[in-house]
């Protein structure tokens, strides 16, 4: 086979007109008629439809052929299909479709059914530690020392011993703090190993309705028995993974991918772990012999406090929303009666 192309020598600037050979022995590149190199190595380049496949050689020259649609004998059978599907627009088409399934699949379905066998394989001495970690990074951004009275947090504590007693099957290692958080305000969240965080604020807000303010222990009691803070870590971990891996070497582009798109996943993943969690909350407030309605109170003034009056109005809103609506969970607590 002789194939007429341009020849880029090694650690050579100029290109040069050659004439390339190809036998069972190798290649011998000739200029002008006269033999330039030859070699009896070559790697063939990509295949991409509509550019000329390269020859490349063991000293780092490469030959391009003139003719876009030139092929060697030596092509691999993958890069072959892949050209014949390049250039049926059906089949490009179905491969479109597939590989949006295939990503909605990964991150969707295989990531977080993944996640969830890895957090229950966690050893206790890795959720532990990971907690601890994450505590302290929180403290050190939002939290300060608790300025509740002493008798009201003796009043709490009680009743978070009394109830903790009576329920079935408890997670391990239950353990409630309390702290200022003027950043954050009215809130409470669970660490994977069992500690509860209260906040002053949530404490005062709900200071006349114990049921209610018990009905916020039971949901952040709810993550801790799902296992949804280490759920989490490893679903943000696999999605940063699988992001990088699809993107390549594409390092700057991918980084705010990985941004991004770890967060919106993460949303959307902690969306069902809420009501999950609401689940548990209202399980166990019939459990205990209390009407699911004190949840609903628990929203209305959680919603009031935050100044959330119609925060899930928009379809996008309700998607990059971390929680269910405050419309929501009030109605379901309601209709759990």
């Amino acid at each position: 086979m002789q194939v007429d192309g341009i020849y880029y020598a090694k650690n050579q600037s100029l290109s040069k007109e050659v004439t390339l050979r190809l036998s069972d022995f190798g290649v011998t590149i000739y200029e002008s008629g006269k033999t330039l190199a030859q070699y009896s190595r070559y790697q063939q380049g990509q295949q991409i439809s509509g550019l000329p496949v390269d020859l490349n050689f063991e000293d780092g020259s490469r030959f391009v052929p003139h003719d876009p649609t030139h092929r060697w004998p030596c092509e691999s059978k993958i890069d072959a299909m892949i050209e014949s599907v390049e250039k049926h627009k059906v089949a490009l088409l179905g491969c479109v479709i597939a590989s949006v399934f295939l990503v909605w699949a990964l991150f969707f379905k295989v990531i977080p059914g993944a996640a969830t066998v890895t957090a229950k394989a966690l050893p206790d001495s890795v959720v532990q530690s990971m907690s601890e970690q994450s505590l302290k990074a929180i403290e050190w951004a939002y939290l300060e020392p608790s300025q509740l009275k002493s008798e009201h947090q003796q009043h709490i504590n009680a009743m978070w011993d009394d109830h903790i007693a009576l329920i079935q099957d408890p997670p391990v290692n239950l353990k409630l703090h309390f702290y200022s958080a003027p950043d954050i305000g009215a809130n409470a969240f669970a660490l994977p190993d069992g500690q509860v965080i209260l906040t002053d604020e949530l404490a005062l807000l709900l200071e006349d309705n114990d049921t209610a303010l018990l009905s916020v222990l039971l949901h952040e009691i709810g993550h801790v028995e799902h296992q949804h803070g280490i759920t989490l870590a490893a679903q943000s971990a696999g999605a940063s993974v699988a992001l990088a891996l699809l993107f390549g070497d594409l390092e700057g582009f991918a980084e705010v991918i990985i941004g991004t798109g770890s967060t919106v996943l993460q949303q959307q993943f902690s969306r069902d772990m809420e009501r999950q969690a609401d689940t548990y909350a209202l399980e166990q407030l019939s459990a205990l012999g209390y009407s699911p309605a004190a949840f609903a109170d628990a929203m209305r003034a959680l919603a009031q406090a935050h100044d959330v009056e119609d925060e899930n109005s928009s379809h996008l809103m309700r998607y990059l929303s971390s929680h269910p609506s405050m419309q929501e969970r009030i109605k379901r607590a309601e209709d759990s009666q």
